[in-house]
């Protein structure tokens, strides 16, 4: 398996949410091979007056040239490499001459294509902001080298080329486009995921060093820990997937859950030690009375990770099923090779049980047995107040997302991007397909018309960017017609229109623009309309599509026109959207798995819900605090649930498997069962807690926001379980088990 995993790869794309078969996802798809990638653009951009100065301006030529040689790169359009159109008298044909062919001599030069630029609506706002004088080089990128390893070389040498021009110039540059996101993602997601293995195992040896004050007591569980990590990793190859965002997690996760394992195991062979004295008689009682409970804690582990298989999202099922694999062999690896290497090691000293006597933790234990049977009133009144005041604050939770989330609003990536969206409105791409339903039909007059109407319905909106169709190049056409004066940029007339299908009989923007991209299809049946638009969040995005379905049957009229929306901005809306239902299913899943279990072991509904009421008041708060401080649902925050309730879930089942194994021995004597019980099993059920509490508070550290909102969301739940499964679970069964059913 140490073989196989040497071969564990990054995914090098945004990971996919929505499965193939959804009807968004093949319209998507469809798209691309009909028009090509929509996410393909690495943007760079700056703003000065000296845009058009002669000096910055050839610079500026001469780095798109530059990159234009740089491997991978397709295209590369800029202010000076512009095409312009125009008309040939004598061959009745339009042509195509670049605005520049070579570098500039005089400032008049510069001055007079700027001019030109200006006089030609067509380009405004799209590659030079007049009002702002900001400016962007569009690169395109080749899709094949997105895709694999060498976008890193292919970025970074571009990166150089244009730091030169910066500092050559005395210019600062901001970068953006989904490919030097998803690059910078892939960095991040590297660095995280050797961050937080090492912070986890930094942490958690600490904190069985400070309990369990021995060297062999860290120093096997992590050599253990070692062993799954490699088998993990091991099963990511042979699955054949890469690591995303979630799954370059489950090497720390490996850490955090598996240590819990080790503590009761440990916990528990120091009590039956000291009880019998025996170091092979520890071992086995060890198994004996630890072994289901360590079972039962990692099936609902298990099931809390694994029932995202069962969820119609690749992602999903790729950290559902490698999670569930890695928790199985966490069990066995822990239970085989545990109380191997205790059998070899001397007995525990005098100093490795001192623990056991720690006068704090036996006060606090003490202090709750006393609280259970003299003051259980207090407990369920502070319990049940609690939960409506969770209640409330659940009633305030409201869903949002946006493509951004994960990035801090400090970092470069997002300012950047915010300069983009400040000055062109936004780099998210946005597509609308509109099919006339029949050949050449998008070169109607009438439905020239219609396409323009809608365009002007999105230059209303200001989250999007300038609108490209074929009206526009039909007005371009018209235009260069009647010799460039920008008062013609118009749509034709029918008249004017067949005559300029005459000069221009193939009108497509990849022929009148360095742009290189199509605005209908081979058959100008399908009107392309595309745009960029700002990172508005998943709230605001449906309401422009739900406007947008209702204004273009107004647009239509009688003729019915069923547009198709798609590109990055709408796959990411549907995936959001997606997401945090498929979760809340998979976190009913959990339950419902998880109830069965204790069904099951406990056939009694009166322990079912002794069981479950804890745990699920530790969601309750967790979900009111979220409601509280404003933190939306996003699938970040929807994971913890299913994560932390099977997590949360083990420590009722660590007491009430010690509690009815015990029942017998003190005659079913219910309260003498319950102190007993809290006895032996306060120590770990505090420890475990602690170490999953600092484990996953380790992810607050990351530089994306969904790993903090998974990590202080997970902890703040488990942090609630651990106090309501030591207060709550005894005092109920004090209360409803008299008979010690």
């Amino acid at each position: 398996m140490g073989y196989k995993a040497k071969d564990v790869q990054l995914s090098y794309d945004f990971p996919q949410i929505i499965p193939n078969s959804d009807p968004d996802f093949v319209n998507y798809t469809q798209f691309k091979k009909q028009f090509g990638e929509d996410g393909d653009l690495f943007i760079i951009g700056f703003q000065s007056k000296e845009v058009f100065k002669l000096d910055v301006f050839n610079n500026w030529r001469n780095l798109s040239l530059d990159v234009k040689k740089v491997r991978g790169v397709k295209t590369v359009a800029t202010v000076s490499n512009l095409l312009a159109l125009g008309k040939d008298t004598a061959t009745h044909k339009f042509f195509i001459r670049p605005l520049a062919t070579a570098p500039l001599t005089t400032q008049d030069q510069a001055d007079s294509i700027k001019d030109l630029i200006l006089s030609l609506p067509f380009y405004k706002n799209l590659l030079y902001n007049d009002s702002t004088h900001a400016t962007l080089m569009a690169i395109k990128l080749d899709q094949k080298a997105l895709l694999t390893k060498t976008r890193e070389g292919l970025l970074d040498s571009v990166e150089a080329l244009t730091k030169r021009f910066a500092e050559q110039n005395k210019i600062k540059l901001y970068y953006t486009g989904l490919p030097y996101i998803r690059t910078l993602y892939g960095y991040k997601v590297q660095h995280e995921l050797n961050l937080f293995l090492a912070l986890s195992v930094l942490v958690t040896s600490l904190i069985l060093l400070l309990f369990f004050r021995s060297f062999t007591s860290v120093l096997f569980p992590m050599i253990i820990i070692g062993i799954i990590i490699v088998l993990t990793l091991g099963y990511v190859v042979l699955l054949d997937y890469r690591l995303t965002l979630l799954t370059a997690l489950i090497p720390p996760l490996i850490v955090i859950i598996a240590v819990p394992n080790f503590i009761y195991f440990l916990n528990r062979y120091h009590t039956e030690y000291k009880k019998y004295g025996d170091k092979l008689m520890g071992i086995n009682m060890m198994v004996k009375n630890i072994a289901k409970v360590v079972f039962l804690n990692n099936t609902t582990t298990a099931i809390g990770f694994g029932v995202l298989y069962f969820v119609d999202s690749p992602i999903l099922k790729e950290f559902g099923l490698v999670a569930f694999l890695m928790i199985t062999t966490t069990y066995f690896a822990t239970l085989i090779i545990m109380p191997l290497v205790f059998s070899f090691l001397p007995p525990p000293s005098d100093q490795q049980t001192k623990y056991l006597e720690n006068k704090n933790m036996r006060r606090f234990i003490e202090g709750v047995i006393t609280l259970i049977h003299n003051k259980k009133r207090w407990v369920y009144g502070t319990a049940i107040t609690i939960g409506l005041i969770s209640a409330v604050g659940v009633t305030r939770l409201h869903a949002i997302g946006y493509i951004m989330d994960d990035i801090p609003h400090k970092d470069k990536l997002y300012t950047d991007l915010m300069f983009f969206q400040e000055n062109f409105r936004g780099v998210m791409p946005f597509e609308i397909i509109l099919d006339t339903k029949r050949q050449d039909g998008a070169l109607d007059p009438n439905e020239l018309d219609k396409i323009q109407q809608l365009q002007d319905t999105l230059a209303t909106m200001p989250e999007f960017s300038t609108t490209i169709s074929i009206a526009d190049v039909a007005k371009y056409a018209n235009q260069a017609f009647y010799n460039g004066r920008p008062s013609r940029y118009t749509l034709p007339s029918r008249r004017d229109l067949t005559f300029l299908l005459r000069y221009m009989p193939d009108m497509n923007l990849s022929k009148v623009s360095d742009v290189g991209f199509s605005v209908t299809d081979s058959n100008k049946q399908l009107v392309r309309i595309t745009s960029k638009m700002a990172d508005v969040g998943s709230i605001r995005l449906e309401k422009i599509v739900n406007k947008l379905n209702s204004d273009i049957p107004k647009i239509w009229g009688d003729e019915p026109m069923k547009p198709e929306f798609t590109g990055f901005s709408i796959i990411f809306l549907k995936g959001n959207t997606y997401l945090i239902q498929n979760l809340i299913l998979s976190l009913t899943m959990a339950i419902i798995l998880i109830i069965v279990v204790i069904v099951i072991l406990f056939p009694s509904a009166r322990l079912v819900l002794i069981t479950l009421i804890p745990n699920c008041l530790a969601l309750l708060i967790t979900a009111g605090l979220m409601g509280f401080f404003d933190i939306p649902l996003k699938p970040s925050s929807v994971l913890v649930f299913s994560i932390a309730f099977g997590i949360a879930i083990d420590m009722s089942f660590h007491f009430l498997v010690n509690y009815r194994q015990d029942l017998k021995m003190h005659n079913w004597d219910v309260e003498r069962t319950v102190e007993n019980t809290m006895r032996v099993t306060g120590f770990s059920m505090v420890y475990t807690s602690l170490v999953l509490l600092f484990g996953f508070g380790i992810f607050c550290f990351s530089s994306f926001g969904s790993t903090i909102a998974l990590g202080a969301l997970t902890s703040l739940t488990i942090f609630c379980a651990m106090f309501s499964n030591i207060i709550v679970i005894p005092a109920l069964l004090v209360s409803f088990d008299k008979k010690g059913k």
